[in-house]
């Protein structure tokens, strides 16, 4: 068992301001990249794109009003909410950058 000591620790520690809205905005662009690659390899739906970007946003004011009536912990946070949608929004044009060249109707 390795033990570091507190002040190891706290000298370690990067103090980044609103390092969690990082996380979300991270969390969300990967979540729509990933789930748009796997709804065009099924060909689940003709209009992904939009179909994933705005489930995903939706899902991220979800999770947020969630937090706030479900949780005594949690406060609901209108820049988690951002920092989702710019998160989605940044995979969609992801997406659009990397399959520029794709004859597929995405």
């Amino acid at each position: 068992m390795i033990t570091i000591s507190e002040e190891l620790s706290n000298s370690i520690a990067i103090d980044v301001d609103y390092k969690d809205k990082y996380v979300h905005f991270l969390f969300y662009l990967v979540f729509v990249l990933v789930w748009f690659l796997y709804l065009v390899k099924t060909k689940y739906l003709k209009s992904v794109k939009k179909i994933v970007l705005i489930t995903a946003i939706l899902y991220g004011i979800v999770m947020e009003i969630c937090q706030g009536i479900f949780t005594n912990t949690r406060i609901p946070d209108i820049y988690d909410v951002l920092a989702n949608s710019v998160g989605a929004l940044t995979g969609i044009i992801a997406i659009n950058f990397l399959f520029r060249n794709t004859k597929t109707t995405l």
